[in-house]
């Protein structure tokens, strides 16, 4: 064994039990969880029939999600909240683990103690997501397994996944939209039936639920003040703009932003299939309204996709984001990882583009299909 990949394995075993460190001091030290109250206290108003749309917590966070986010939680909501919140942290343990293995079998060739540097780094770069309690790990679940499943051209079991990817609105933007154009008529249908089946039950639970859904979020519209430890980590508060809690006072700025990872990833359609969701996923966090550092680990596809071919190099971006969101305290400057993978991931496109000999100009074709 060279001395290049001794020192590296003493520099995964460094990482990886620095992040299981600091799972440890994050579970033992979570005294006043922010998120988990909601989605647990939700399970809990649905098994005893009380109304889920409500405020919860300490710091009178609200339950303005789809009835079907609450119900996930019931297998939660029968156990104390402190048995729940163990399970629940080990279970985003182990999805980003998961995540990980899976994730490096649809791009590229890694070794274990490259799996194991992405997961340790992994950790650091989500830590918000552990430390609050937040569902970015059942997001990102989804995610992967639809990335698989569309790989794998089972198109009608990633429809059924959709439910899930509605939890989080941004993801209506840019990765909805790729992925039922990638899926075709089978998961347009199969997403479409599942939805439909959720919401009657809502109905059938809860006729009024829409109504005191959008009641929270139009309070949220007057509510300036967001997390009381992390701000937003979108480009318009990185920019100092001031924003209420829903995320819609920035509009212009968001629709530029759209435009421009919209037009990103029309101009790469032609990218293979996974490759093609990793960058509509960074794509959607990149013009996201609202969203903080927890959502950071739905960017992991695209940050395996970008190792695809492990090097010093890719190894040196999982190290930077990993210094980024640390040095900003996971608040508003941690949207510069999002920026950098998305930009990243642009960058990859096209050399992916290069290799596979299609570099001609991509306006060059539409111009001349036009032009026929």
């Amino acid at each position: 064994m060279s001395i290049k990949k001794i020192l590296y394995a003493a520099l995964v075993v460094v990482l990886f039990f620095a992040a299981i460190y600091l799972l440890l001091i994050t579970f033992f030290s979570a005294n006043e969880l922010l998120d988990f109250p909601v989605f647990y206290g939700s399970g809990w108003n649905a098994i005893h029939g009380l109304t889920i749309y409500t405020y919860y917590g300490y710091y009178h966070l609200p339950f303005w999600y789809f009835p079907w986010t609450s119900w996930i939680f019931i297998p939660l909501a029968v156990f104390s909240k402190q048995v729940a919140w163990t399970l629940f942290f080990m279970l985003g343990v182990v999805v980003a683990f998961l995540s990980i293995i899976l994730l490096t079998s649809q791009y590229g060739k890694f070794s274990w103690l490259d799996r194991l540097f992405m997961f340790s780094l992994m950790v650091w770069i989500s830590w918000l997501a552990f430390r609050v309690g937040q569902i970015s790990f059942l997001i990102l679940a989804a995610v992967v397994l639809l990335i698989f499943f569309i790989q794998k051209e089972r198109s009608f079991l990633a429809g059924l996944l959709i439910p899930i990817l509605l939890i989080k609105p941004h993801l209506f933007i840019i990765f909805i939209p790729v992925l039922l154009w990638l899926g075709g008529k089978k998961t347009l249908v199969a997403g479409t039936m599942i939805t439909l089946v959720l919401l009657g039950i809502g109905f059938l639970v809860t006729p009024n639920w829409p109504s005191q859904m959008l009641n929270l979020l139009l309070a949220g519209t007057h509510r300036v003040e967001s997390d009381p430890f992390w701000n937003f980590s979108t480009l318009p508060t990185m920019l100092g703009l001031s924003q209420n809690y829903t995320g819609t006072a920035n509009l212009p700025i968001i629709v530029i932003q759209v435009l421009i990872a919209s037009l990103a990833v029309i101009r790469f359609h032609h990218l293979p299939k996974a490759a093609l969701l990793a960058l509509a996923l960074a794509a959607s966090l990149f013009c996201a309204p609202r969203s903080y550092a927890y959502d950071l680990a739905l960017l992991i596809p695209a940050m395996v996709w970008l190792s695809e071919k492990w090097s010093f190099k890719t190894a040196m971006v999982w190290i930077t984001c990993a210094i980024i969101v640390v040095v900003s305290h996971y608040s508003t400057y941690s949207y510069l990882v999002t920026l950098l993978v998305f930009l990243l991931g642009i960058y990859h496109a096209f050399q992916v583009e290069r290799q596979n000999g299609s570099h001609r100009s991509f306006w060059g074709k539409q111009l001349k299909t036009f032009s026929r």
